[in-house]
C-alpha cells in the first residue's frame, strides 16, 4: 500500500470511527465489564475475491492498539463461502466497537474486487479492464485500490492526472485545436480524446493523441476503428458495457474497456462477524 493510498484510507477510517462514536459505545459499557476479553472472526459468506486485508490492522489499531490481529488469508485470494478472513483478540468492548466499521470497509473493498474479477474473467485476457472516476465521494483511492486487487487497472485518479478531452470541451473549438492546446500546456501528461462516431475518430486519429476513448459506439463500429488505427494509438471503449455484452467489445481488438459499474453499481458481498468471549 503506497503512501498516498495509506494516507487516504487512514483518513477514511478516522472519519468512519468518529461517525460511529466508537469511543462512546453505551451498550457495551452498560452490559460488559472493561476487563472482559474476547475474540472475533471475520467471515465471508459467499464466493468472493478478497480485498481490504491491510485495513483490518489499521482499524483495530485506531480503536485500541492492544487488539491483536491475525490474518488468515491473502489479499486477492479467491474465497469460498464460509471462509474465515481474520481473527481479532482483545478487550470485548473494543472488538464490539470496531466490528461494524471493519465489516463496512472490508465488505466494500471485497465487493469491488469481486465484481472486477468477474469482468476480467469475461474478457479472458483480450484487453484491460479499467475503472472510472464514478466513485463514492472521498473513497476513490480505496475503490480504485480494490479494482487493482480484482485484476483491473486504474484510469485517471483525478482531473489533474491526465488530459481527457470530452464532448463538453469541444463546444467552442475543433478536435485539432483542442489537442494542439493540450500539447502546449506546461507539464501536460498523457492526452486522450473521447469520440462518439467514426468521423470524429478519423479526425482525432489524424492528430495522433496518446489515446482515444470510443464512447457509446457499437462493437462493429469499434472494430472498424481498430482497423483504421494504423498508428497504434491506444484505444479504449466505454459506455453501456456490462457483463452480458463485454465479450463482444473485447473481441473487437481494443486495448482497454472502462466500466463505471466497477465502483458505482456494486452488489455487496455477504460478510459477518463471529464473536467468542474468552
Amino acid at each position: 500500500m503506497d503512501i498516498r493510498l495509506l494516507q487516504e484510507v487512514t483518513r477514511n477510517i478516522d472519519t468512519a470511527l468518529r461517525e460511529d462514536e466508537v469511543s462512546r459505545d453505551i451498550t457495551s459499557r452498560a452490559c460488559l465489564p472493561a476487563s472482559k476479553r474476547g475474540e472475533i472472526t471475520l467471515i465471508v459468506n459467499e464466493e468472493a475475491t478478497l480485498a481490504g486485508l491491510p485495513l483490518i490492522s489499521l482499524i483495530a489499531y485506531a480503536v485500541d492498539p492492544s487488539v491483536e490481529v491475525t490474518l488468515l488469508r491473502e489479499e486477492g485470494e479467491q474465497l469460498s463461502a464460509g471462509s474465515a478472513v481474520a481473527t481479532l483478540r482483545g478487550p470485548i468492548r473494543s472488538l464490539l466497537a470496531l466490528e461494524r466499521t471493519l465489516i463496512n470497509f472490508c465488505q466494500h473493498a471485497t465487493s469491488i474486487a469481486t465484481q472486477t474479477a468477474h469482468y476480467v474473467r469475461a474478457v479472458d485476457g483480450r484487453c484491460a479492464i479499467l475503472d472510472t472516476r464514478k466513485t463514492l465521494p472521498c473513497h476513490r483511492f480505496l475503490q480504485k485500490y480494490a479494482v487493482v486487487v480484482g485484476g483491473g487497472k486504474n484510469h485517471r485518479f483525478h482531473l489533474a492526472d491526465q488530459i481527457l478531452i470530452k464532448e463538453n470541451h469541444l463546444t467552442s473549438l475543433s478536435i485539432p485545436e483542442a489537442i494542439a492546446k493540450s500539447r502546449k500546456m506546461q507539464g501536460a501528461k498523457r492526452i486522450q480524446i473521447e469520440v462518439e462516431e467514426l468521423e470524429m475518430f478519423q479526425r482525432a486519429l489524424e492528430e495522433r493523441p496518446d489515446a482515444i476513448l470510443l464512447d457509446n459506439m457499437s462493437p462493429s463500429s469499434i472494430r472498424e476503428a481498430v482497423e483504421m488505427n494504423s498508428y497504434g494509438i491506444y484505444l479504449e471503449a466505454s459506455g453501456r458495457i456490462n457483463l452480458q455484452n463485454i465479450r463482444s467489445y473485447a473481441e473487437t481488438g481494443v486495448d482497454g474497456i472502462s466500466v463505471g459499474r466497477l465502483t458505482h453499481s456494486i452488489d455487496a458481498i455477504d460478510m459477518s462477524i463471529e464473536t467468542r468471549r474468552t
